[in-house]
């Protein structure tokens, strides 16, 4: 129970009262809206630059959302710090990064810790907590491989720099179908150590490659560091990437989130913090850490658990092998299967089914002369065949690919993908702004019709309409509909506008978008990873 009492003291129109209770004491102020804050905040964090930038992040917005707070920013090492030689992929690795930081802040000596949440134990300790946090940065991990090996395309020991069973066992499942170039073996090197020793490793050493998580990069590169932004920008640039897909590798629990850490009787700050506090978010990172601890948590996990929002769903990966010696592969809604909107109905309300026959066939454009002249650009291919019997893109490009299959195809035509869209449309792609740059000339290579939003459309086929199948569509008596594309769904409902009352449901991308615009109730539009995803959800199991 909170004793209050006045002093009298006066600045910026502001009261000065202290809070006095049995554990602690410190000074508050009330402001006009009557919401409790500290006059000044202690933070600590370990004494990287990464976490320095990180504890920056959370003073700017405490100071922005209460001018008058003092922030003071303190630093200081963890035990994996201090000791490089811990493997932290053992099994009792658990809170190496994070453990001293607590015990600081349990004993008073700082107010709140900053930390990369994925660091963090599902509970930090015993009288600590994670009380916040704020909008996520990129949740994907990047590979940065050396260009001369994209250049050779052959390479009989492949080597990565990496500690992480997760990164490593999804690597070896994936990266041959990801990359345009042959190897006998994958191996990988243990690394340790802050973001500029690792990317020092890689470049002073003889591995191939180095792995870690993108929004460590995006962090320092927007940072005000010049030193640490003109290293890691010359790397990106002599260097080939990748930016992994959430869909086939999920990272760790919390990975691009940041964690504020407190006590658990600081009810203050916890009032403090719910202000600039992201709940979705905090949410989410919860669900992982909690879905990992049925595995055993930790880094020595082989599992991979992301979790992230779009229209209106959370969609949930995970990836890996159990300490059990068993194969976990889940990409779904989180909780779908509590839906009552969801339910499994007769086949014959749904169109299409697989076995309906395409509405459109697909006739090729030649747009030879444009296609060689594209340099130094964003290129987004939105389907696999928009790379076949044309001419052969540059190397200087950036590719982006709608999806999966259209990445494994390109590989195999010798293109290096720089990522994917995740099946999630192009409009959606985004955090390329430190590994792309921004004023770059963009281009979508797809059918006549396509919306391209802020692309440039280089149209490499024309979808034509089979007139016979149209005519014979039996649509009369479907009740759901799933929709591939805005021109399927414009040719259906022209001939058949009865249907606009029914369910409808499309991917994530732009065909949503276009719904939305177009149904009477656009709320009640569905929305899948894919087809099958939709299909998997309706179709009634005989």
């Amino acid at each position: 129970m909170f004793i209050v009492h006045c002093i009298l003291c006066f600045r910026s129109n502001q009261n000065i009262i202290r809070i006095r209770s049995r554990k602690y004491e410190h000074n508050v102020s009330l402001n006009k809206y009557n919401i409790i804050f500290l006059q000044k905040i202690k933070i600590v964090s370990r004494a990287s630059l990464l976490a320095k930038i990180q504890a920056e992040i959370i003073g700017k917005q405490l100071e922005d959302r209460y001018p008058e707070l003092e922030i003071e920013y303190h630093t200081t090492t963890s035990i994996a710090d201090r000791d490089m030689e811990i493997n932290i992929a053992k099994s009792d690795s658990i809170g190496l990064f994070t453990k001293d930081i607590s015990d600081k802040i349990i004993n008073k000596k700082y107010d709140i810790a900053i930390h990369s949440w994925k660091d963090v134990p599902v509970e930090p300790s015993s009288k600590t907590e994670i009380i916040g946090t704020i909008e996520r940065g990129d949740l994907r991990d990047v590979l940065i491989i050396k260009k001369d090996i994209f250049e050779n395309k052959k390479k009989e020991v492949f080597q990565i720099l990496s500690s992480s069973p997760r990164r490593k066992h999804n690597l070896q499942i994936y990266l041959a179908k990801l990359v345009p170039f042959n190897f006998d073996r994958l191996t990988f090197l243990d690394v340790r150590g802050n973001i500029e020793t690792r990317l020092r490793k890689f470049v002073q050493g003889d591995s191939d490659g180095i792995i870690m998580a993108k929004v460590a990069i995006d962090r320092i590169l927007e940072s005000n560091d010049n030193r640490a932004i003109e290293f890691i920008k010359n790397i990106i640039s002599k260097n080939k990437w990748i930016i992994l897909p959430l869909s086939i590798f999920p990272t760790a629990p919390g990975q691009g989130a940041i964690g504020i850490e407190a006590r658990k009787d600081r009810k203050d700050l916890k009032i403090l913090i719910n202000k600039i506090s992201n709940k979705v978010v905090f949410d989410n990172v919860l669900k992982e850490k909690n879905i990992l601890s049925k595995y055993g948590g930790g880094c020595q996990q082989k599992i991979g658990v992301s979790m992230y929002s779009q229209n209106g769903r959370t969609i949930f990966c995970m990836k890996g092998k159990s300490e059990q010696g068993d194969d976990i592969n889940e990409h779904d809604f989180f909780n779908q299967g509590s839906d009552k909107n969801f339910k499994s109905v007769p086949q014959k309300l749904l169109y299409p089914l697989q076995d309906d026959k395409n509405l459109f066939h697909r006739v090729q454009i030649l747009n030879n002369e444009k296609i060689t002249r594209l340099t130094d650009s964003f290129i987004y291919i939105s389907r696999k065949n928009v790379l076949d019997n044309g001419p052969k893109l540059k190397d200087s490009n950036y590719l982006w690919t709608s999806g999966l299959k259209c990445w494994y195809h390109a590989v195999k035509k010798g293109y290096w993908i720089n990522g994917s869209s995740d099946s999630m449309g192009n409009h959606k792609i985004k955090d390329l702004k430190n590994f792309v740059p921004e004023q770059i000339s963009r281009y979508n290579l797809s059918h006549s019709k396509a919306i391209s939003n802020n692309y440039e459309l280089i149209p490499t086929y024309e979808l034509k309409i089979n007139k016979d199948i149209l005519d014979n569509l039996s649509i009369r008596g479907k009740k759901y509909f799933y929709w591939m594309s805005p021109v399927q769904f414009e040719v259906v409902v022209e001939r058949y506008p009865e249907i606009l009352d029914a369910n409808h449901s499309s991917g994530f991308g732009k065909t949503f978008d276009y719904l939305k615009t177009k149904l009477p109730n656009p709320d009640a539009i569905g929305c899948f990873l894919s087809y099958e995803h939709w299909l998997s959800y309706y179709k009634k199991r005989e």
